[in-house]
Parts: structure tokens; sequence; C-alpha cells
């Protein structure tokens, strides 16, 4: 077999392995993706847990009193489908309104409390077209949220950094966030009272009609993306047409050489 046909086959062989290893991957995040519908579905018809008497897992649906720091918010621009019949969030261009919130963690006795500092993602602030920041309501007493406890997003290598010195994002990174705020506990890890590395999607209330919306529930498992399953065909697809050339190259070869006088 010639150089060329060596390195042909050596190719499409290596191509084709590739595209079944992203299928089995695409497969497997279709399974977790089922495992997160599945527990925020059973999350958002549970009680929710008081989130200063307990130590919630992520995606538990919470819920807390405390105040929002106002002056330390960031935004995270975002789009979201346009709203259908029957969806409580908006859609179009906006930001997310992220907030830390200073409430306090106690043992289950209530004798020993820290405060603490966690973002809340108090929903989303659609935005004209010149991407401006409308007024919204900034309550300064206390008030009590209910939200789904979820893990910090992370910058991306090919992702834009935003504008941390307007508070300007493009991603939930609540550790940037914070470290660009200049918020207590920031710098380090593992410090009790700081919650950086999660942050809570704020619910929105029965009657909640202004802006910013927060997430409900129902919208928001209805519209999570979940294409793992055509992913993985198509990529198991791709490896089995990969496959068809191949054997149509080492047929066609064959007859060729059988063939030549």
């Amino acid at each position: 077999m010639r150089l060329k046909s060596l390195l042909f086959l050596g190719l499409v062989l290596a191509a084709t392995g590739v595209q079944i290893g992203l299928g089995v991957w695409q497969w497997q995040r279709l399974g977790e993706k089922r495992a997160f519908l599945a527990a925020m579905e059973k999350a958002a018809a549970d009680e929710p847990a008081n989130f200063e008497r307990s130590d919630p897992a992520m995606w538990s649906r919470v819920t807390l009193t405390g105040r929002y720091l106002h002056e330390r918010t960031s935004y995270v621009r975002t789009s979201r489908p346009e709203a259908k019949p029957g969806d409580r969030q908006a859609g179009g261009f906006g930001v997310l309104v992220m907030t830390p919130f200073i409430t306090r963690r106690c043992d289950s006795k209530g004798e020993r409390c820290v405060l603490v500092n966690i973002y809340v993602n108090r929903g989303f602030l659609p935005t004209p077209p010149d991407g401006r920041l409308p007024a919204f309501d900034r309550p300064e007493e206390p008030v009590t949220i209910t939200g789904f406890l979820r893990p910090a997003e992370k910058t991306g290598l090919f992702q834009p950094a935003g504008d941390p010195a307007r508070g300007i994002w493009f991603q939930r990174d609540t550790e940037a966030m914070a470290l660009a705020n200049g918020l207590p506990g920031a710098r380090e890890t593992g410090i009790a009272g700081y919650s950086y590395d999660r942050f809570i999607d704020r619910e929105a209330g029965a009657r909640e009609t202004a802006p910013p919306h927060g997430i409900d529930a129902v919208s928001f498992l209805k519209n999570v993306p979940n294409n793992h399953f055509s992913y993985a065909l198509t990529w198991w697809g791709l490896a089995a047409t990969n496959i068809a050339v191949l054997v149509a190259f080492l047929f066609s070869r064959r007859k060729r050489r059988d063939e030549a006088p």
C-alpha cells in the first residue's frame, strides 16, 4: 500500500475515532442534562430549605432574608427568546442583575451565627437598543427571597471578559465580580461567611410584574436546551459516513488491483 493511501487510511480512522468519542461525550452529557432537569423539577416542587439554618446542596431551592448591597451590583449582558404565551419571563436583549446579598448563617440551635455575603441573580432586566440600563427597584429594607442555589460560572478561554470597571460582564462569574467590587474575602477561599463560588437564582414572586424578573421554574425548565441526543446522533452519523467512505475506497482499490494485468 502506498504512503498516500496509508496516510488517507490513518486520517479517516483518526477522524472516525474522534467523532465516535464526541458522540459518546454528548450521550453522557444527555444523561447529565436529564439528571439536572429532574433535580430542578424536584427542587421546584419541594418546600425551600432555610439557607440560614442548613447547608443545602447545589441546585436546592432555598429561602433567606437579608439586605442587598446595591452599590456593588454587576450586570451580565444576555438575551432571551421572545416570551411565549403563558411565560412569566420577559424576552429580548437585556441584563441579569447580580447583586451581593448579606444574610447570616447559624447553627441548628441558632446560637452561633456569622454574616454571609452571596450574590443573587435578581433576574432579567430588558434594555433598550442602545443597551442603557433602565432604573429599577432597589429596596433598602430587609427582604426575604426564594431561589435556586447554583455554582458560579467561569469565563471561558474564548469568551469576552466584559468591563469589570463598569460592572458589565458576559457570564455569571461571581468570584471575579466579588474581586472587582472589592468585597470582603474575595481574594481568599474557604473563609466562613463568604460564598462567592455560588449564587442564587431568585425565584419570581407570585404577583411579580416589574423588572428585573426573577426566574419562573416552569418557564425556565421548558426553555432549557437539551439537544445532546441529536448532537450524539450527528457525530455517530459522521463516523458511519467515514466508515462507509473507507469501505468504498478499499473495495475500489481491491477491484482495480484485481483487474490489473
